[in-house]
């Protein structure tokens, strides 16, 4: 879909229009940044974004969602999401740890292996996942909707909030929104499995309304015709912008990643030279595929549909143990010990 070009004096009077709509209707001041990306997302129609914007802003306060706590290296919370190459989170592989739910042990077998990998070429972090090795099948039949929307809530304030803000450092501009990769490789009809792809809905819907424009571009790369099949199912959960970032190739896909992402910070299995031999598995560790070699729980792990254990939760609701990092927006924060 086309979007109107706005000049500059249009955009920033919209800006204005949209901050005097909201009046006293919420209670902090909001950055021009997170103004904008509500006006983007809705082709600059302010009454739309104003929308979008207060349900939005009732959603966080409803799931205490600028409570959650997200991992840093200073509180040493386990991450949920490997990362490679970020200054506020050591470089790590998910790894079973005390401090985690069962659900997301069990979330984890699931996936195929996912890692949040460096920066393109315009700051936006990467993230690359390894679409064609998903059991959706046991997704489908062993997590329910509730335990992947908050996995999902949580990877997203993680983003944000962690890695987003370094983002915005390196290019001296706000940075709100990641370049993904999906890598096909190995995909087949054996994963279109429709409970599954119900999960994959809902997270869809709560990603666009309320982190909205928070994808770059989306490449889907050695995409085989199964895909084909699931893109048709998928597409219609999508707004026409989302759809408008997506670039689906086969796999002569090296020359166009290379474009937008430096060769040093991209995976070898990519097109690049990067290989994060210093890391077990590599750029992005392929989750084990052999029932002897999944995650598993123990007895501290607990049974609640949250991603961490209900003390660490608790923790992270207590004003006085939450410290401010270059935040996402004016109510984002980290939680540390």
């Amino acid at each position: 879909m086309g979007i109107p070009h706005r000049s500059k004096e249009e955009q920033q009077q919209l800006l204005e229009e949209l901050r005097y709509s909201l009046g006293q209707s919420i209670d902090e001041e909001l950055p021009d940044a997170q103004l904008i990306q509500f006006l983007e997302a809705n082709v600059w129609v302010v009454s739309d974004a104003k929308q979008q914007l207060m349900d939005t802003v009732n959603w966080r306060k409803k799931m205490n969602t600028d409570r959650l706590p997200v991992a840093t290296k200073y509180n040493k919370l386990p991450l949920l999401v490997a990362c490679r190459g970020y200054k506020h989170i050591d470089d790590a592989n998910f790894t079973v740890q005390p401090e985690l739910s069962e659900s997301v042990i069990r979330i984890a077998n699931c996936i195929g292996g996912d890692c949040f990998h460096k920066f393109d070429k315009e700051g936006h972090p990467i993230l690359i996942d390894r679409t064609g090795y998903h059991n959706t099948k046991e997704m489908g039949n062993n997590v329910t909707a509730t335990e992947i929307t908050n996995y999902q809530i949580s990877a997203n304030e993680f983003l944000n909030r962690v890695i987003m803000p370094e983002g915005c450092e390196r290019a001296g501009k706000p940075i709100h929104s990641e370049t993904i990769i999906f890598d096909c490789t190995n995909m087949s009809l054996w994963q279109f499995h429709m409970s599954a792809m119900y999960h994959l809905k809902a997270i869809a819907e709560i990603v666009q309304h309320y982190y909205p424009e928070t994808l770059h571009r989306l490449f889907i790369v050695n995409a085989p015709s199964a895909f084909v099949v699931m893109f048709k199912v998928i597409k219609p959960w999508l707004n026409p912008r989302t759809l408008d970032k997506i670039h689906v190739l086969g796999s002569n896909f090296q020359s166009v990643l290379l474009d937008y992402i430096e060769a040093d910070d991209l995976p070898d299995f990519l097109g690049g030279n990067c290989t994060c031999k210093h890391m077990p598995g590599g750029c992005v560790p392929i989750i084990a595929q052999k029932s002897k070699d999944k995650f598993v729980a123990t007895d501290k792990n607990e049974k609640v549909p949250t991603v961490y254990n209900s003390d660490i939760m608790e923790a992270a609701t207590v004003e006085d143990q939450l410290c401010c990092l270059v935040p996402y927006s004016a109510t984002s924060s980290i939680y540390y010990d």
